[in-house]
């Protein structure tokens, strides 16, 4: 899998890890929306696809691994509703 951390947000605020301790999060553009590789899966969900979609990534206090994956959609919009499903009411965006 490409190292989405490598890739400047498209947006980007912060959560609170266990409602005390602020970390980032970020949603990232990115070619490839990446398939689950399991043959069980339809195609359409095994394989990965070339298409614009938005990945989500956000850092939690452990710092390892630095950043965590939280999800993609195919639009912005899709993204930023994963990542407040995720995160919950924490979340703040800041661009």
């Amino acid at each position: 899998m490409h190292n989405l951390e490598i890739e400047p947000p498209e947006k980007k605020g912060s959560w609170l890890y266990a409602g005390s301790t602020s970390c980032e999060v970020r949603i990232v553009r990115h070619h490839t929306l990446y398939g689950t590789g399991d043959y069980e899966d339809p195609p359409d969900i095994a394989e990965d696809r070339s298409v614009e979609c938005f990945y989500v990534i956000y850092s939690t206090p452990a710092g390892q691994p630095k950043w965590v994956g939280g999800g993609a959609a195919l639009s912005l919009s899709g993204a930023v509703a994963v990542a407040e499903e995720k995160l919950g009411p924490s979340l703040v965006w800041g661009t």
